[in-house]
C-alpha cells in the first residue's frame, strides 16, 4: 500500500512556455520537495495557454478560467492542491470543483502574518496588482489588519535576472511598510518566494517575512495531517 501524500501545485500561467520554463519547472519542484516531510511528494503542473505573467485584474481573470476549466482533470490522483499564484485566481470556485482541499497563497500568508503581528504588510511586483491584493485582503476579513500595500516596481518576469536589485527594494519597500505601522511583512507574489529571500529580508528589517511558497506549502500539509488524523480516528 503507497501511503504516500500528493499535492499539485498548479500554476495558471504559462510558466513552462517561457525560455528556459522546462528548467524552471524543474527548479522549482525540487524547491518544494525540498520543504515538505517524508510521505509527501510535490508535483508542479502548469497552464500552457495562461497568460504569461498575472499582473492586472485581466490577467488574474484570464489565469482563473483556464484554472477553472483544467482543474479537475489536473487534480485528479492528488490529495491537495496549491494555486501558484499570489492573487488567488479561481479559489473560490475551485474549491466547488473538487473535494480535496484547496490552498490559496495569499489566503495561507496573510492569516499566517496576522498571528505574527498586529498589522500586515505586502510587498508586490508592480503597482498594478495592488488593488487586486487590496480587494482579496478584504474578502478573507483582514482589512483592519493591513497597514501597508506596496509594490518593488520590478516586473515578474525579471525577477530572477534581477535578484540583487529585488532584494534592495524589497528592503527599501519593507522598511516604509514597517514605518506604516506594519510588524509582519508578506510577500505578494510567488516568484518572490521562489527567489527565497524571506531570510534575508528577516534579518535586514527585523521582523518576520512570510514566503508564501512555503505558507501555502505547510497549509496544504497541515490540512494532509489533519485529514489524514481523522481518517484514521473514524476508521479506527
Amino acid at each position: 500500500m503507497n501511503d504516500t501524500l500528493r499535492i499539485c501545485y498548479f500554476v495558471p500561467g504559462a510558466l513552462s512556455a517561457h525560455p528556459g520554463g522546462a528548467a524552471e519547472v524543474q527548479r522549482r519542484q525540487a524547491y518544494l520537495q525540498s520543504h515538505v516531510g517524508a510521505g509527501i511528494a510535490v508535483e508542479l503542473r502548469d497552464n500552457p495557454d495562461g497568460p504569461g505573467s498575472i499582473e492586472s485584474a485581466a490577467e488574474e481573470q484570464q489565469a482563473a478560467v483556464g484554472l477553472l476549466e483544467l482543474l479537475p482533470g489536473v487534480a485528479a490522483g492528488f490529495d491537495a492542491v496549491i494555486i501558484g499564484c499570489f492573487g488567488d485566481p479561481g479559489l473560490r470556485a475551485a474549491r466547488d470543483l473538487v473535494k480535496i482541499p484547496v490552498i490559496g497563497p495569499a489566503q495561507a500568508s496573510i492569516h499566517l502574518a496576522a498571528q505574527m503581528g498586529d498589522r500586515i504588510g505586502i510587498l508586490t511586483v508592480v503597482d498594478s496588482v495592488i488593488p487586486v491584493l487590496r480587494e482579496r485582503v478584504g474578502e478573507y476579513g483582514l482589512s483592519g489588519s493591513l497597514a501597508a500595500l506596496r509594490a518593488v516596481n520590478v516586473p515578474v518576469l525579471r525577477l530572477r535576472e534581477c535578484r540583487d536589485e529585488v532584494i534592495g527594494r524589497l528592503v527599501i519597500e519593507g522598511r516604509k511598510c514597517l514605518d506604516d505601522g506594519a510588524d509582519a511583512l508578506v510577500l505578494g507574489c510567488m516568484t518572490m518566494g521562489f527567489l527565497d529571500v524571506a531570510e534575508t529580508l528577516q534579518t535586514e528589517l527585523r521582523t518576520p517575512v512570510v514566503n508564501p511558497v512555503l505558507a501555502a506549502l505547510h497549509t496544504a500539509e497541515m490540512f494532509l495531517g489533519l485529514l489524514r488524523a481523522k481518517s484514521l480516528t473514524s476508521t479506527g
